[in-house]
C-alpha cells in the first residue's frame, strides 16, 4: 500500500504544479468607476474693494474614497464595507438588495460628492489605495501622498 502511494506521488505533485502554473484570469472590467478627480467652479460670493476683480479659477479635487447606499441616501442605509488595512483595501460584495446600490464618490476638500447607480449586474464594489511615502501642499492643505484612490464595482 505504501509504495502504491508513493507511486502515485509524482503524479499527484506534477498535477499539483500544472494547476499552480496555470495564468490567472484577469479581473472583468469595471462596470462602474469613480472618476480620479472633479473640477469645482467657485462660486464664493466675493465683494472685490473698488479698483478690484474677481478672479475665478477652476479647481480640481482628487478622489478620496467612496460610500455605498442601497437605495437613496437621503434614507441613510449606508452599508459598511469589509476592509483589509495591510493592501489598503475597503470592498462590499453585492446581491440580494430591495433597491438598486447607490455609489457616492468623495473628494479632497469637497463636502458633497458625485453618485451614481450601480449596475445590478455588478457583484463587487471595490476602493484600493496606493500611496507614495512623501508630502506636499493641495489647495493650501498639508497631504500626504500623492495618493491615488480607485473605485470600481464589478
Amino acid at each position: 500500500m505504501m509504495r502504491a502511494a508513493l507511486a502515485l506521488l509524482p503524479i499527484l505533485l506534477a498535477a499539483g504544479g500544472a494547476a499552480a502554473q496555470q495564468p490567472s484570469r484577469p479581473p472583468a472590467p469595471p462596470l462602474i468607476t469613480c472618476p480620479a478627480s472633479v473640477e469645482v467652479q467657485p462660486r464664493d460670493e466675493i465683494r472685490a474693494p473698488q479698483g478690484w476683480e474677481i478672479r475665478p479659477e477652476t479647481q480640481r479635487h482628487w478622489l478620496r474614497g467612496a460610500e455605498l447606499f442601497e437605495g437613496d441616501p437621503a434614507d441613510r442605509v449606508q452599508l459598511r464595507p469589509d476592509a483589509d488595512p495591510r493592501t489598503r483595501r475597503e470592498w462590499w460584495d453585492l446581491g440580494g438588495n430591495r433597491q438598486p446600490y447607490r455609489l457616492v464618490c468623495r473628494y479632497e476638500g469637497l463636502e458633497a460628492g458625485i453618485m451614481a447607480t450601480v449596475p445590478a449586474a455588478a457583484r463587487r464594489c471595490e476602493v484600493t489605495s496606493f500611496r507614495e511615502n512623501s508630502r506636499g501642499m493641495r489647495h493650501g492643505r498639508v497631504v500626504s501622498g500623492p495618493e491615488q484612490v480607485v473605485v470600481a464595482c464589478r
